[in-house]
């Protein structure tokens, strides 16, 4: 190995006003030594840095909710405890046009709807935000203009379940244990045991193995052959848990490892 040095000129004074001048550098060795301490450095920090920012996605996701939970409970208070029903919508991220309404002008604003841990989904996306009136990928926010009638007809994917019956009844139940149903009232039975809005967890199998919870094909691959996921991921692909809106209005993280399959396919969990 070349262990020659990276010579650079030092000039110093001696005390007679003499001037001397030494050749100094690094040699290769050195160099490498120092770049394989910042390289193992960086491995130790990287992890740490995207945990922090992990927890901090985590933290504006349950924002969301409460501000969800606030606005639905201010809805339920002028309806004798009701909760807005979808018109339309089968998937449990669909949500009514007129209950965004109510969240917004109660509170919230378009990004309430999107878990930030879920970069494939935001409130600047046209075609989730309208997603009944079938606007194309990439179409600006704002250029199709929206129905003034009939809201609760439409309806937006967002980046949440809700566990909110629709008006018609959903034509499927909840599996696993405990038994769940879907919630139409806030004067439910264990409201506190109930949950009403939870982060979005799902995957392609039941098997937690070899199933895929970033690459998952939706109603979303049938029309423009974009992919869904779960929004708070490990290691890139593992799901780490899920913050849970309960009826009562209490919030908590639910470990992954919690969660049963509860709707398929592709399966919901929660």
């Amino acid at each position: 190995m070349d262990t020659r040095r990276a010579f650079t000129p030092l000039e110093i004074k001696t005390s007679n006003g003499a001037s001397k001048r030494f050749l100094t550098g690094f040699t290769l060795i050195e160099l490498l030594v120092v770049i394989a301490i910042i390289a193992v450095l960086m491995a130790i920090l990287m992890p740490a840095l995207q945990r922090a920012k992990e927890q901090a996605r985590r933290i504006n996701c349950s924002n969301n909710l409460r501000q969800i939970g606030l606005s639905l409970h201010m809805y339920g208070g002028e309806n004798d405890g009701w909760l807005p029903l979808n018109a339309s919508g089968s998937w449990l991220w669909d949500i009514a046009y007129s209950t965004t309404d109510y969240i917004i002008a109660t509170g919230g604003d378009r990004h309430t709807f999107y878990c930030p841990s879920d970069p494939t989904k935001s409130p600047d996306m046209t075609h989730f935000w309208q997603f009944t009136q079938n606007v194309q990928p990439g179409t600006p926010l704002g250029s199709v203009p929206e129905p003034e009638t009939g809201r609760d007809h439409h309806f937006r994917v967002t980046g949440y379940f809700w566990m909110m019956d629709t008006k018609s009844g959903r034509p499927y139940q909840p599996e696993g244990t405990p038994k769940k149903r879907w919630v139409k009232t806030l004067n439910c039975k264990q409201p506190a045991n109930t949950e009403l809005v939870v982060d979005a967890t799902l995957s392609t199998g039941s098997d937690t193995k070899t199933a895929s919870f970033a690459e998952v094909r939706g109603g979303s691959w049938g029309r423009w052959q974009i992919l869904d996921r779960t929004n708070h991921l490990i290691h890139g692909d593992r799901p780490d848990g899920g913050n849970i809106l309960f009826v009562d209005g209490h919030l908590e993280w639910r470990r992954f490892s919690e969660m049963d399959a509860r709707v398929w396919s592709p399966y919901h969990w929660w």
